[in-house]
């Protein structure tokens, strides 16, 4: 005998879309800790108008920017765990959450759904003194730690990543670290260092004075074809940075499923799927004990590479 939707619900079974949303008119806010207008702001709003219409419910995004994000993670702790909070963070979430006074670790929230993987970019100024890659991967070995390469935070997954860049050139350089990656865009537009690690997503709004010598994607990428892979310049660096979402590790997990289950139907959505191609990104969803795995495989790499910088003892 069928099962009513009653019945269904009582033990604790994911329903379609949108079954059970309308009987909860509580809004879902969706906490980060980026400044308003960054490429995660930006997504995650689009993100939340797909989930709200698809629930016909309110979805509300909150930028909390500061201390790397453990102002917006204090706020989820202290949420009700009834499943309408969501903490959104990204690929640093496992290495700044290791460095000495950080208030919390990743392990304290419940992985939920991963989004969107970003490549890694690394920018130079138009006509400046970098025609190309090459010419880059020359002045690192020849200058070291005269080349000036900036981006979000000191051990960020920017930082990271270029350091496996430097790595694989047998090259040196020196940090620069910002409060995000387009202000050390910005500072290389002013000659105020050489280059920047930052994402391709934001490529769009500094093309006309900036150039992308290589990113970190597995293959070339739309809308931005004209830009080579690291591969491709004969460096072995393919990696992403990911966005995705947290709860509170309380949230009973018939309810986080059952989130997991509507993210995952707005991620598709036909808009959502078009922002990821018009910014170059991709569709980075997982299940959750993937994304969990991830977790830790990440983390275990980051402890390694922060006890090279001597962020680690």
């Amino acid at each position: 005998m069928a099962l009513s939707r009653r019945s269904l619900l009582a033990l604790g079974t994911v329903l379609p879309l949108p079954a059970i949303a309308q009987t909860n008119t509580t809004p879902i806010r969706i906490l980060h800790g980026s400044s308003a207008g960054a490429p995660q702001d930006i997504m995650l709003r689009i993100l939340a108008e797909e989930l709200g219409r698809l629930l016909s419910r309110t979805v509300l995004v909150e930028a909390r920017p500061g201390a790397n994000g453990q102002i917006a993670m204090n706020m989820l702790k202290r949420a009700p765990a009834d499943g309408t909070v969501i903490f959104s963070d990204g690929t640093g979430i496992t290495s700044i959450l290791q460095l000495p006074h950080a208030q919390h670790h990743w392990r304290d929230f419940e992985p939920l759904a991963r989004l969107q993987l970003d490549p890694f970019a690394l920018y130079v100024r138009t006509g400046g003194d970098f025609p190309d890659f090459a010419a880059f991967a020359e002045a690192m070995r020849r200058k070291g730690e005269g080349i000036r390469i900036g981006g979000f935070a000191t051990g960020s997954p920017h930082q990271i990543t270029t350091m496996q860049l430097a790595s694989r050139l047998g090259a040196k350089f020196t940090w620069v670290p910002y409060d995000s990656g387009t202000k050390a865009i910005t500072a290389v537009m002013g000659g105020h260092i050489e280059a920047s690690m930052s994402n391709i997503s934001v490529y769009p709004s500094f093309r006309d004075q900036m150039a992308v010598l290589a990113h970190t994607g597995e293959s070339r990428i739309e809308p931005f074809g004209h830009i080579p892979t690291f591969r491709e310049q004969g460096v072995d660096l393919a990696r992403y940075h990911w966005r995705g979402m947290f709860m509170r590790r309380e949230v009973p997990k018939a309810q986080v499923e059952q989130m997991k289950a509507w993210v995952d139907e707005a991620v598709r959505t036909p808009r959502f799927q078009a922002y990821l191609r018009d910014t170059g990104t991709l569709d980075g969803t997982m299940d959750r004990a993937a994304f969990a795995a991830m977790l830790e495989e990440q983390a275990a790499e980051d402890t390694r590479i922060l006890r090279e910088l001597r962020l680690l003892a």
